[in-house]
């Protein structure tokens, strides 16, 4: 949904966000990217936050609209800054179009004052910039500060919201096991078929498994493959046809499984 922006809203850009793969940001440039709301210092570009949409996980500040991780807690008890960013990685957030008019580069701390930050003002911040040397010492470069005008903001629907979290739900189950092959039962089993693994059997390697759930449990294959060992301690996955038995297969065997909801 578009929303009615403010007139100017002040964001911050890490200086990974563009230093890898992205044009420093320049006065007078369009910009897009996806607006985050984060705890920060009252000295480096705070926002009056004014609603807290817990559903949705969205803040309203000075007019506009960010998206806020709820496991930062309460966003009226601490002072918060808005970053814009490239690098969503699927999160549901609101999606900003504008017109950068002031830009100024970050550079922050010094020995004597780690907690420290300078902001220069510039047309263009640089990609690689040098420290900033002061008498009180080396500011090592932190990224940039600008003001966004001609704002078009895209908050995330309720469904992508929705689809958002059932994908957390299934990640938050989903298990990653090598082990030997007759650990996966007698024979070599088709993806999307239930099985059921032993958590507790110490052959097995585990990775993403839940501290709760241990012992028998039951899920959906998503990947099952040969752990072939290679070069330099390199593992290839290659598929093994279903319905080998298990006892025929000396590698190890890896399986992405997703466990049923009542394990």
């Amino acid at each position: 949904m578009v929303i009615t922006p403010p007139p100017s809203l002040t964001v911050r850009i890490a200086l990974f966000e563009y230093g890898c793969c992205r044009t420093p940001p320049a006065v007078g440039e369009t910009v897009t990217g996806t607006l985050f709301a984060h705890p920060t210092a009252s000295d480096r570009s705070p926002v009056r936050v004014t609603g807290w949409d817990r559903d949705r996980d969205l803040v309203t500040v000075d007019g506009g609209v960010a998206r806020w991780e709820p496991t930062r807690g309460n966003p009226f008890d601490q002072t918060v800054g808005i970053w814009l960013s490239w690098h969503s990685d699927g999160l549901p957030g609101v999606e900003a179009t504008a017109t950068i008019t002031r830009v100024g580069q970050i550079y922050l701390g010094t020995t004597a004052d780690p907690g420290g930050e300078t902001v220069r003002p510039a047309e263009r911040v640089e990609r690689f910039p040098e420290p900033l040397i002061t008498p009180a010492g080396a500011f090592e470069p932190g990224g940039a500060v600008v003001t966004l005008t001609d704002l078009v903001l895209v908050e995330p629907t309720p469904q992508q919201i929705t689809d958002y979290r059932a994908e957390l739900e299934i990640a938050r189950r989903t298990l990653h096991i090598t082990a030997p092959p007759t650990y996966f039962g007698p024979t070599v089993a088709h993806r999307g078929d239930r099985i059921a693994v032993d958590l507790d059997n110490p052959a097995a390697q585990i990775r993403n498994r839940p501290p709760d759930i241990g012992g028998l449990v039951t899920g959906v294959i998503r990947q099952i493959d040969e752990a072939v060992p290679g070069p330099a301690g390199i593992i290839a996955y290659r598929r093994a046809p279903a319905g080998t038995p298990t006892s025929d297969i000396t590698n190890d065997m890896f399986v992405v499984l997703v466990l049923d909801e009542r394990s």
